[in-house]
């Protein structure tokens, strides 16, 4: 991987939620501020809290719930959440929830049902001053290589402008890093 303009890190997301204040405090009791455990940059954070998730045929415990609140609750599942879940989970971009499946999220004072429950398609999010020295635009897709011994490259991957930071990074689910050998801060190749 010789060109580091087109070098891109990798962030794995396992399972998580992002909840509306109003669902925050169904679950975890009025006027409840997400605590945090560990800040990611951006304003975002992993919250200490986690909550159950529950389908047709089964439930998941644990699912960690991220900070700050959204202006929409959305469940960002692994694929093989959804098939132990029991649900269809359309894979889309976060927010995208019109085809959402519905499911129960289960907190410490009460449970609430929401069609909320997606797959997170791959993005990657490349920093303002990259993005016409690439040559990419915000929304195009790309592919990205991994190198190695499981090489595998992923099409249809998301631009996403980054105006947070100087960071490029794909978001990939922990099922995607696998099945490519990848972890997380491994250096991927965008391709275009």
């Amino acid at each position: 991987m010789e060109n580091k303009l087109n070098s891109i890190e990798v962030m794995l997301d396992n399972h998580h939620v992002h909840l509306r204040q109003e669902t925050v405090e169904k679950l975890f009791g009025e006027g409840y501020v997400l605590p945090q455990k560990k800040y990611l940059g951006g304003g975002e954070y992993i919250s200490t809290e986690t909550i159950d998730v529950t389908g047709p045929k089964g439930t998941i415990s644990g699912i960690r719930v991220m900070g700050p609140n959204r202006p929409f609750d959305q469940a960002e599942l692994l694929q093989s959440d959804a098939l132990k879940l029991g649900v269809n989970a359309p894979i889309v971009e976060s927010g995208h929830l019109e085809n959402a499946c519905e499911l129960t999220l289960v907190g410490p004072k009460a449970s609430v049902t929401l069609k909320c429950g997606i797959v997170a398609a791959r993005h990657v999010h490349i920093c303002t001053k990259d993005l016409a020295r690439i040559g990419v635009r915000n929304m195009q897709t790309v592919s990205i290589t991994s190198g190695g011994i499981r090489s595998v490259t992923f099409h249809n991957v998301i631009v996403r402008e980054n105006t947070v930071s100087d960071v490029n990074v794909i978001h990939m689910d922990f099922e995607e890093g696998n099945a490519a050998g990848v972890k997380n801060g491994d250096i991927l190749e965008l391709e275009f």
